[in-house]
């Protein structure tokens, strides 16, 4: 006869050596198998468990979102998903393998994350903007209710930015929004940023006063600049100079609901710059002549501790008229090329440029790509109510929301 400390005992060999192994496909599988084993892929402990494992590594995925005006009768709006090789080898054409595909998208405009495997999805423009969570390993999407600040009938867009994060101290997913308007017909920005908090746990916004100037120029990420439950962003203040110093960092942490201003890296005023994720810190990358064929070089900067930065080197990936459109790892560059809109991906250590081989992307236009590090998972979004409603589905939220 078997003892429930022995009976634990082997669910507990089988939860940390075989299943926390195996992919998300597989497991959705095999909590239909018995009552046991459903119940342990659903408990929030083997979810944990799961994601932390790793044999089941982060991935590269290429998210393409383009208008196809070669389908008949009419043009498509599409969002393709593809999954890389985890090592792209300098010359060889990695293969890829297409894990999403929606066709007849609407206003469809980026997305964000992963935290946990979870994206945030953004569509819409001006006032109407809506979002959703996205986890498509378990195919779940959660519409979030729309956000709406009190503006005037002469404003008109001028920029937005945002924000996702964890707080573990509340368990909340959260998501920072803010933006600022122009007064109609000038190119005055009113003296506001409009900026709201959204959190998962309540499913509400509130309304936040930051403490940065609203001319200050928040530039749009690379990649996913999130760390231990801060998001980050480079600012600049409203005028380009050839000073050096002009660049700071704005971060916002998750749990405090505060936002702050530190020392961003020494580039002078008037380089292009962003920020990037280099394997799991924070970094900029700059450029006096992005995009130029062959010759644009872009100056690679670390951020060490909170307020110091060195230059780490100098990419000069000697491609067409390109655009940056982030990075991978360490040293792994992605551009795309204006003309035919493929994506190549220049080794730094290698020194070489290899394409991505997305040749179909020609046929892609109006659109942009992002390429992210992805790691698939068990974790749910949580509900607003116990059942989801039918705007709940991605499908949904990519074509009539």
């Amino acid at each position: 006869m078997t003892s429930n400390t022995e009976s634990y005992s082997r669910e507990d060999i089988i939860a940390e050596h075989i299943l926390t192994r195996l992919s998300v496909k597989s497991l959705l599988r095999y909590k239909r198998v018995c009552k046991s084993w459903r119940d342990l892929i659903k408990s929030s402990s083997f979810i944990r468990k799961h994601f932390d494992n790793e044999s089941t590594g982060t991935r590269k995925i290429v998210v393409k979102f383009g208008v196809d005006y070669e389908t008949s009768p009419l043009p498509t709006r599409q969002v393709h998903l593809y999954l890389l090789p985890d090592n792209i080898i300098s010359g060889c054409v990695p293969t890829h393998q297409r894990i999403y595909y929606c066709d007849g998208v609407n206003d469809f405009r980026n997305m964000v994350g992963p935290i946990n495997g979870i994206f945030l999805l953004e569509n819409g423009h001006f006032l109407d903007v809506r979002f959703a969570w996205w986890n498509p390993a378990i195919k779940q999407c959660r519409v979030i209710p729309n956000i709406e600040f009190d503006v005037e009938e002469n404003f008109e867009d001028c920029c937005r930015s945002l924000g996702i994060g964890f707080d573990k101290t509340n368990q909340d997913y959260k998501i920072v929004y803010f933006r600022t308007f122009n007064i109609k017909f000038t190119s005055v920005v009113y003296p506001k940023i409009f900026t709201a908090l959204y959190s998962t746990k309540n499913d509400s916004w509130k309304f936040l006063e930051p403490n940065f100037s609203h001319e200050s120029q928040i530039s749009f990420s690379q990649n996913f600049t999130y760390q231990n439950g801060v998001y980050y962003w480079l600012a600049s203040s409203n005028v380009r100079c050839d000073k050096e110093n002009v660049y700071s960092v704005l971060a916002f942490d998750f749990e405090t609901e505060l936002f702050e201003i530190m020392p961003g890296p020494p580039i002078p005023g008037e380089y292009w710059a962003t920020l990037v994720l280099r394997g799991k810190s924070i970094a900029a990358m700059a450029s006096k002549d992005m995009s130029k064929a062959m010759t644009a070089e872009y100056d690679i900067w670390q951020r060490i501790g909170e307020n110091n930065w060195i230059k780490v080197y100098t990419v000069n990936p000697q491609i067409p008229f390109h655009m940056p459109n982030g990075m991978w790892e360490y040293d792994k560059y992605v551009y795309e090329l204006t003309q035919n809109y493929r994506l190549m991906c220049y080794d730094q250590n290698a020194k070489q440029a290899t394409s991505l081989g997305f040749d179909f992307f020609i046929r892609l236009l109006s659109g942009f790509a992002w390429p992210l590090d992805y790691k698939e998972s068990l974790f749910p979004i949580p509900l607003r109510t116990e059942n989801p409603t039918e705007k709940d589905t991605d499908e949904y939220f990519f074509r009539k929301y």
